[in-house]
């Protein structure tokens, strides 16, 4: 063997060695640059197209009315809508088949009917969806609850919007403290996070309270009003504070100017017992229609009306119907108390 054959044998090995390491040097460049296209892929994917099929749009939410008015009336000729009977319901809670059963047994007519919930139509229940579908579909009147403004301030995180505000009758905006800024398993943010655009608007339109035009009392008649939870009997409707009509449930002594929704707190007192101690003197000369209180459950005053009576509970969901007739060429209203099961 020739002794320059070692040699030859060294430097081919040296080039091969290079030439390989050479490859390797473009392979690890090639599969980076892949692995790193693919990442950036992925959080294309992920970030822009996913969301885009699971997540729905957002809508801004604009400022919840304090006061609204029903654009009806029992009084043929007016400008409002005329009707024959005003329906409305307490707390609905997703119970979508008694809610539709209820309708059917107060021969609901759309026609010559309005339609009123008031608030807490969502979350609890099975059939929070379909509810508001009807609702939305069907074009009903709405009252505001503190279920409903829950689900609005977790929206509002849940698509980074500003917290829902109240527009009060004066053109003030006041807002209210929000959530504690956390997603959790509430029904609420569970709730919110589905909803579409349609389903946000409607909601956001519901006012926190509603002016019914008249009421029966008796064999007279009063203003009427309709609320979640109440309204002190001190204050003007301008001058009440919407959350404490989203919220209250009694009134603390011994000045009733302070409300809470704990029944139990010391020194309370239910505010429709203080309510109706005022015998209809302004500023409580309104016959008030309410849910929320399902605790106390159906409560039928001379001047307040709990519709609450627990669906969600296992108890019962109702209704309060006031039908318009004549007596010797006068107006005439009754009122009428409907359940069914739940």
């Amino acid at each position: 063997m020739s002794e320059s054959a070692p040699l030859l044998h060294q430097e081919g090995n040296e080039y091969v060695s290079k030439h390989t390491n050479t490859l390797n040097k473009r392979t690890k460049v090639t599969l980076y640059t892949i692995v790193g296209l693919l990442g950036l892929a992925t959080l294309w994917v992920f970030t822009i197209v996913l969301p885009s099929y699971y997540i729905p749009e957002a809508v801004p939410l604009k400022p919840i009315k304090h006061i609204s008015q029903l654009n009806t009336t029992f009084v043929a000729g007016e400008e409002q809508k005329h009707i024959k009977r005003i329906i409305m319901i307490g707390d609905i809670h997703g119970h979508y088949h008694e809610f539709k059963q209820l309708l059917k047994k107060v021969r609901y007519n759309k026609r010559e009917d309005e339609l009123l919930v008031l608030g807490d139509f969502v979350t609890k229940g099975p059939d929070s969806f379909r509810v508001l579908d009807y609702l939305i579909e069907h074009k009903i009147e709405c009252i505001v609850g503190n279920h409903e403004y829950y689900v609005l301030q977790y929206y509002a995180l849940f698509h980074a919007l500003d917290q829902p505000r109240f527009l009060l009758n004066d053109g003030q905006h006041i807002s209210h403290i929000g959530t504690d800024g956390v997603f959790n398993d509430d029904p609420e943010y569970l709730f919110a996070k589905k909803l579409q655009p349609h389903h946000v608007k409607y909601i956001n339109q519901c006012s926190v309270i509603k002016e019914l035009g008249i009421a029966p009392v008796g064999k007279d008649v009063a203003p009427g009003v309709a609320v979640h939870a109440g309204i002190r009997p001190d204050l003007k409707l301008s001058q009440q504070n919407p959350i404490d009509n989203l919220e209250m449930r009694s009134l603390i002594g011994p000045h009733f100017n302070e409300t809470t929704s704990d029944p139990d707190a010391p020194f309370a007192k239910s505010w429709s017992k203080v309510y109706n101690s005022k015998h209809g003197e302004a500023p409580a000369n309104y016959v008030v229609y309410y849910g929320h209180d399902a605790g106390r459950g159906l409560k039928l005053k001379k001047y307040t009306k709990g519709l609450d009576s627990g669906c969600d509970k296992g108890g019962k969901l109702t209704a309060a119907v006031i039908s318009s007739g004549e007596n010797k060429g006068k107006l005439k209203l009754e009122e009428e108390i409907v359940q069914i099961d739940c």
